[in-house]
């Protein structure tokens, strides 16, 4: 396939998934559009007429008109070009009100649809994006495509309308003048095509430098406490520079061959409209056609030749939105592996059992550098992915608390990941199970209600304490909310602060230390009353002090759930029912603290290093 076909592909599947809604409007709009072209017509045929009746009432001669009649074929012409102008004037404001207002509506069904797709996909996907990228695509791409629905669509419809008409309206003008005049289609064609590679590779390499300049200011903007950490704002103000100037250069090069196309059609245009009059005083020599009909063609030439002009500069916006729209649908067609299946079973009185059985798992896909080609990316798709399960077993029974350990990169985080479904273990790879029954067969949104994962980086919304709160129960009442905050020993914190649970979090929440940050994701998971609670070393911020509290709290207000808890710290795990160790994605080692520390194996270590460790900091 083509890259022509490639792109005619995307547009008709932009119509079919969102102008289609939209086609009597759009019909309308049209309709308007052909209106307006056909208005344009009758003003070169009227000064022609005007100009031939001039030229006969010059010769005097018998049959000529009188200055009367000339007089009233001004005064009409005149009026007939005004009243026509006028009316074109209304036309055309409410054709493009029209096409404004439908581009807007859809445009907010392209981000509507576009967010609802990216809510939709596999964390394995994000896993392999950045951010930045991402952003480009929901702003830069779905801007481009918003002035293309606008204006563009409007320009290239009435371009082409108009187009069509005066040439109906040449041929029945004079057919042989009509003629000449299409000598310079051909050359317009090989114009474009000419262009058409070096517009559609700068296109996408000016898409691509702007999405990686979206990346590198995301990570940047989040980063900037280390950034300033470092004292590398210059550098990174370098790297910026660097960025921008690849962007300057690639789209001077895009305005560069756009304006060559656009001079060489204008070129193509002079030429033809030279060829075409110098035909037509041969035939005004000839008496074939009147010095009217001559000025009248003249000035349709003109109207004829302004159109297809602008069709071939619109040829680089067109390109540039063909980019925009093919990056867009490649993330609508995006597969969504975890999803419910047609007979997903809900979950009605949960129990709080997990079983992972003979788990393999690993994630397969990688992000993507700020720097890296898509030829870098594909070199390096062939490399086997690493094991991050390889072959684990464990259960885990309702009510128990179980506790796991072990270095990092073990597989401890990814193991928590898939009991709600954030990744799914693939067909013959093993099972999750929950209460008995495989995830994958139950309602998604009953298990990530039973299952709620608390991840060690605390992510909090724009907002308020409450609303991080309500985000995972926007029914909950004051007393549960007070409940919730209690356990996770943040409501002495909260009455202290002037806004109570009004106070504004900030941006991610960086107005609140790193050990509040946790303990109100902590509190926000507690607030479902889950089942099942993982705690992700959601507790690494927390002093030893505060961590017990906690978990005495958990202990005392929420008997009878689950609760599995990954931590680096032996005193995070050391009150559980049962620990296991993890190392390259297999259970090493596992039993009770006591257990554990009489076998004298790996846990054992640990211990005895965090306890020295401890000892030696209080001895201090």
């Amino acid at each position: 396939m083509t890259e022509q076909d490639e792109g005619r592909g995307v547009l008709w599947r932009l119509e079919r998934d969102f102008l289609r809604p939209y086609r009597w409007e759009i019909g309308a709009a049209l309709l308007g559009l052909l209106v307006q072209s056909v208005m344009l017509l009758p003003a070169p045929l009227l000064q022609g007429w005007v100009v031939d009746q001039l030229v006969a009432w010059s010769k005097a001669g018998p049959g000529a008109p009188s200055r009367e009649a000339v007089g009233r074929a001004i005064v009409l012409a005149l009026a007939a070009t005004i009243g026509l102008h006028l009316a074109r004037s209304v036309l055309s404001w409410w054709t493009a009100s029209a096409m404004g207002r439908i581009s807007q509506e859809v445009v907010r069904e392209i981000r509507g649809a576009l967010h609802q797709k990216l809510m939709r996909l596999p964390m394995a996907y994000f896993d392999s994006q950045q951010t930045g990228r991402l952003m480009a695509r929901v702003t830069s791409d779905v801007g481009g495509v918003l002035m293309f629905v606008r204006s563009g669509v409007i320009q290239l419809l009435s371009d082409l309308i108009l187009a069509v008409a005066i040439t109906g309206v040449l041929f029945w003008l004079q057919w042989r003048l009509a003629l000449a005049a299409m000598v310079a289609v051909p050359l317009y064609a090989l114009n474009q095509a000419f262009f058409f590679k070096r517009l559609r590779l700068l296109s996408d390499q000016i898409r691509a430098q702007i999405s990686a300049l979206y990346a590198l200011l995301s990570e940047r903007v989040s980063a900037v406490r280390v950034v300033r950490s470092f004292a590398k704002e210059d550098a990174e103000l370098a790297a910026l520079d660097e960025r921008i100037d690849a962007h300057r250069a690639l789209s001077w090069a895009n305005t560069r061959a756009a304006a060559t196309l656009a001079a060489i059609a204008t070129l193509i245009s002079g030429l033809g409209t030279v060829f075409v009059v110098g035909y037509g005083i041969v035939l005004v020599g000839r008496g074939v056609i009147s010095v009217g009909e001559l000025l009248a063609f003249y000035a349709l030439i003109g109207q004829l030749y302004a159109p297809i002009v602008r069709l071939t500069q619109f040829q680089a916006t067109a390109l540039s939105t063909q980019v925009s729209l093919e990056r867009l649908y490649e993330i609508f067609d995006e597969p969504e592996p975890i999803r419910d299946r047609p007979d997903a079973r809900p979950i009605v009185a949960p129990r709080g059992k997990l079983e992972f059985q003979n788990v393999r798992f690993t994630y397969g896909r990688r992000r993507k550098a700020e720097d890296e080609t898509e030829a870098d990316d594909e070199a390096r798709s062939d490399a086997p992915p690493a094991m991050i399960l390889d072959g684990l077993n464990l259960t885990i029974e309702p009510g128990s608390r179980v506790g796991v350990l072990g270095p990092s990169g073990a597989g401890k985080s990814t193991l928590l990941a898939l009991a709600p479904r954030l990744y799914d273990v693939a067909e013959g790879s093993g099972a999750v199970r929950f209460d008995g029954v495989d995830v994958r067969d139950l309602k998604l949104a009953d298990l990530r209600r039973a299952v709620a994962l608390v991840p060690q980086q605390a992510l909090l919304f724009e907002g308020t304490i409450r609303s991080n709160l309500l985000y995972a129960k926007p029914d909950a009442t004051l007393d549960e909310i007070r409940q919730a905050l209690e356990i996770a020993d943040l409501a002495a914190m909260v009455d202290g602060l002037p806004k109570g649970l009004d106070t504004p979090v900030g941006e991610r929440g960086y107005s609140l230390s790193g050990g509040q940050r946790q303990r109100l994701a902590l509190a926000r998971a507690i607030l479902v009353d889950p089942a099942v609670l993982l705690m992700d070393d959601c507790t690494s911020a927390l002093d030893a002090e505060t961590e017990a509290r906690i978990q005495n709290a958990l202990d005392r207000r929420l008997p009878g759930r689950t609760c599995v808890v990954v931590s680096h710290k032996v005193s995070s795990v050391r009150r559980c029912d049962q620990i296991v160790v993890l190392d390259h994605g297999r259970i090493v080692e596992r039993g009770s603290h006591d257990q554990l520390v009489a076998l004298g194996r790996r846990y054992a270590d640990a211990f005895q290093q965090q306890t020295r460790s401890l000892t030696h900091v209080v001895g201090e």
